[in-house]
């Protein structure tokens, strides 16, 4: 039953990378201010979250307005996104912009691991390193010169602390049903309309495809797509959610190519290998490959000790350890992730040392 629904979890994570990857081609059919699109697209996505929750009965759920981080994490996280990610690409070049804000899936996966219980895993840096590796080309390729100012870059880069302060709340609250998704989009509406009052001109010449492009946004990439990310994240492995979502450049860019706003290039094609790669590297128990090596059994295996109880080995009654479902304490605050690896670094040298003393 569980494996079902890793299963259907990991679907769910694809629905919301291609919702996700659809948004730059919706996006290029609006003609107006970005905080007015957010403000549409979020009243659409809450009312949409209503139709479902009267469609699929959903029990009912407690008002989560008394809850901090529904406001910190929730509303703010998602606002903070939306905000910071539109003022970097009107302060710097979109490609650079995009590459600094897609540094977010390695910062979720790391505080991931870290809220598990599981510390920090080089295999997870590995994956991470070689997905972003391949993507960087493709997102760069379209580069045109425009000048990148410091703060495009700092807004980039809080648009991805901000996706990962939302993305950790979705975790933690996937269980409280579509009423909380109802909540946080018609309140993320409330801010992005304030803030358009405040910072953006009005939408002069506007028409009624503007209008309907930006509430289908919120019907799919904005509404449909949070709620799937946050089903997806209660179900699947985290690390392998992380790797997926550097498919949403290159998916976005095969939609490009296929309504002929760009064409086929071995950027893209490296980006795919190197997403790929990057989900064998994150999910393969690299402590299995190696004890299946029996040449090397004398290197990981130190006298006297019991590799059963070394390495985590997965049986029939019992899931690996990438499909184990992460569990989050309600009120838990990462630690600094060095941590964990200045840990890992002194427990191999000491191992070194010992084995030297022999």
């Amino acid at each position: 039953m569980r494996s079902s629904h890793s299963v259907i979890g990991l679907l769910a994570g694809l629905l919301t990378v291609t919702l996700w990857a659809s948004l730059p081609v919706l996006r290029n059919l609006v003609h107006l201010p970005p905080m007015l699109t957010a403000a549409i697209a979020m009243s659409s996505a809450a009312g949409f979250a209503q139709v479902l929750e009267r469609w699929m009965h959903e029990r009912k759920s407690p008002v989560p307005f008394r809850d901090w981080r529904f406001w910190v994490m929730g509303v703010g996280g998602l606002t903070g996104a939306l905000y910071c990610y539109f003022l970097a690409l009107g302060e710097g070049d979109p490609a650079r912009v995009t590459l600094v804000t897609y540094t977010w899936p390695l910062g979720f996966m790391l505080v991931a691991d870290r809220l598990a219980g599981r510390g920090l895993r080089m295999r997870t840096l590995l994956g991470a390193l070689v997905a972003f590796s391949g993507l960087a080309p493709l997102i760069l390729s379209s580069d045109k010169g425009i000048s990148t100012s410091p703060l495009a870059y700092s807004a980039g880069l809080a648009a991805g602390m901000s996706w990962i302060l939302f993305s950790l709340y979705l975790k933690n609250n996937s269980r409280s049903g579509l009423k909380n998704y109802k909540y946080i989009f018609a309140c993320v509406a409330g801010t992005a309309l304030l803030l358009h009052g405040l910072f953006e001109a009005s939408a002069e010449g506007a028409t009624y495809v503007d209008w309907l492009m930006a509430a289908l946004i919120g019907i799919g990439p904005y509404g449909l797509a949070f709620m799937t990310w946050g089903y997806a994240l209660l179900k699947s492995p985290t690390t392998l959610l992380g790797i997926l979502t550097y498919f949403v450049p290159v998916i976005s860019s095969l939609f490009l190519i296929l309504v002929g706003l760009a064409s086929l290039s071995m950027q893209l094609i490296v980006a795919v290998v190197a997403v790929l790669t990057s989900a064998v590297i994150t999910q393969t128990s690299l402590s299995m490959k190696w004890r299946e090596l029996k040449v090397f059994h004398h290197v990981f295996n130190e006298p006297g000790v019991n590799m059963s109880r070394k390495y985590t080995v997965s049986t029939g009654h019992e899931p690996s350890v990438s499909n184990v479902r992460d569990n989050f304490p309600a009120l838990y605050m990462p630690a600094m992730p060095p941590l964990g690896f200045m840990d890992w670094s002194r427990q191999q040298l000491t191992r070194l040392l010992t084995k030297a003393k022999r």
